[in-house]
């Protein structure tokens, strides 16, 4: 008995000492959905930052934002600090905590665009509102009294919810500046309104050059004999921008687009309203840069992995293959097959296949594949790219097959049995790095269509069967003219959903000379 005791208590002494060094899951707590009441558009979640950033509409008060849905790692017991079943305040940014073993600290926050206009009689062009400071600037022609303006239309905060005092509609003397109050969501903003007589009837406001095109600017009189002209530097003949190519709007501000231009060539260019013509400007177009290896001529292989380029070549294409090969082959490689315009050169395969345990999608982009993570993959998507192309042009075929591997994440679609999907899409964006995709549902990021970054974009997809090779031509939607890009995206794929490791096994989608214009 006493022999027991002694070892007893040895025993629970030397447990004293015992520290627990098993280390916890390093899972990271992430959103993978964040939907709310009123929203203007997706949301963008960024796992890297720790962020969530809400798009509102302009008539909804971010200070009491419903939260429709929220989702968090998928089968993971994640824990919030704040409860998303009751309204959630959104005016300043929201600290959240997310606990998975560990606590990571993130930020929700919001964007709200609110359409603002100030339009007057005799304006000329649009007014220039400066949202931050609250100050309001139109000009009129010469002849117009700034004692007695009417006012056409004007709108300084969200719609149905903003009161004006006084009420701009009533204001009519601007020989002084005129100052409003503008009252929403709980604040008021102090405005100061100016109208001021200019000296000439047009202005020349932004010209942007690309490869081939250029996008002009101007304010003039709405109405008016409004147009642009341009010529090569050095040349006494001016070129008048069609009509066609030139867009009014009701205030008087005028677009013209310009096409046919010659790369690297210096032009001059001028705005003109009636007879008043503004001070001739100069801009210098970009270079036309060819997509390197676009005509997929170009492979080289290391062990199981096909590679789109030529042993010392740059690597400008990238694959899933090392991830495939792993556990099977390459499922994206040359083919001899090629398109009747170079019918003695290659294309590239892909194609979807199910290997031991996971749908992998045949897919060729603009990046670089990372590295495995489990069965999933890590991509960084995009290269440095600063030209603005026009279109895509290439050629296509493609043979799809019924679905039927679906993940638990898109059985909701009632997608098995239907017939698989290519997908092309491409991006030029300012991101100042590659936008890096995870297909692990853990910390899932996908490519955000509705990313601020984006500057164009462009999309294709097919479920039809192409037996022969088809030429198509994809051209960029841009959200601006004048934002310059860092980077493009570009990508095709032998399934839509390959990304949720759901596809038609043995789907292949094969393409072939793919190459940028640059004019329209």
């Amino acid at each position: 008995m006493k022999r027991f005791t002694l070892f007893f208590l040895f025993a629970v002494a030397l447990t004293g000492c015992i520290k627990n060094d098993i280390p916890l899951p390093t899972i990271q707590a992430t959103f993978t959905a964040f939907d709310v009441a009123g929203a203007a558009r997706a949301p963008k979640i960024d796992n890297a930052l720790q962020t969530v950033t809400v798009y509102l509409d302009e008539r909804t008060d971010p200070r009491c934002v419903v939260v429709d849905s929220v989702a968090f790692n998928e089968g993971e017991p994640v824990r919030a600090s704040v409860d998303f079943t009751q309204p959630i305040d959104l005016s300043t940014t929201l600290p959240v905590t997310l606990t998975l073993y560990q606590e990571y600290a993130w930020k929700i926050s919001t964007e709200q665009a609110i359409e603002r206009y100030f339009e007057v009689e005799g304006q000329i062009g649009e007014a220039d509102i400066d949202y931050i400071n609250h100050r309001v600037v139109a000009l009129v022609t010469a002849a117009t009294d700034i004692r007695q303006i009417q006012i056409r239309r004007a709108k300084l905060g969200p719609a149905e919810v903003t009161t004006e005092q006084p009420a701009i509609a009533s204001l009519t003397d601007f020989s002084t500046e005129q100052t409003v109050e503008i009252s929403y969501f709980g604040k008021t903003e102090h405005w100061t309104l100016y109208v001021v007589n200019a000296t000439s009837s047009v202005e020349m406001k932004s010209a942007d050059a690309w490869t081939r095109v250029a996008w002009l600017q101007a304010n003039g009189i709405a109405g008016a004999n409004n147009g642009f002209r341009y010529r090569v530097k050095g040349m006494e003949a001016w070129t008048e921008v069609p009509q066609e190519q030139i867009a009014a709007t009701s205030n008087g501000l005028f677009k013209g687009l310009i096409k046919g231009l010659e790369p690297l060539t210096e032009y001059e260019y001028c705005a003109y309203c009636n007879d008043e013509m503004t001070e001739v400007g100069t801009f210098t177009t970009e270079a036309e840069v060819a997509l390197p290896n676009g005509s997929f001529d170009h492979w080289h292989q290391e062990g199981k992995v096909w590679n789109p380029w030529a042993t010392g070549e740059v690597k400008f294409w990238d694959t899933g293959n090392k991830g495939a090969a792993t556990v099977g082959e390459s499922n994206t490689v040359p083919t001899a097959e090629a398109c009747p315009a170079n019918p003695t050169g290659q294309a590239a395969l892909l194609q979807t296949k199910y290997i031991i345990i996971k749908l992998a999608s045949g897919t060729l982009y603009a990046g670089n594949y990372v590295k495995t993570d489990g069965t999933n993959g890590i991509i960084d998507m995009g290269r440095e790219w600063t030209t603005r192309p026009t279109k895509l042009r290439g050629w296509y075929k493609y043979q799809p097959q019924p679905i039927n591997v679906v993940s638990e994440e898109l059985a909701h679609l009632n997608l098995k049995g239907k017939s698989d999907t290519c997908h092309f899409y491409m991006m030029l964006g300012d991101w100042d790095t590659p936008v890096q995709v995870r297909t692990n549902p853990n910390n899932r990021q996908l490519i955000n269509y509705n990313d601020p970054g984006i500057i164009a974009l462009a999309q294709f997809q097919s479920g039809d069967v192409t037996s022969e090779y088809t030429q198509f031509e994809l051209e960029f939607e841009y959200y601006s003219t004048s934002r310059k890009p860092k980077y493009l995206i570009l990508v095709a794929s032998a399934s839509k959903y390959g990304d949720y490791f759901t596809g038609g096994d043995g789907s292949v989608l094969t393409i072939d000379e793919f190459e940028f214009e640059y004019d329209y």
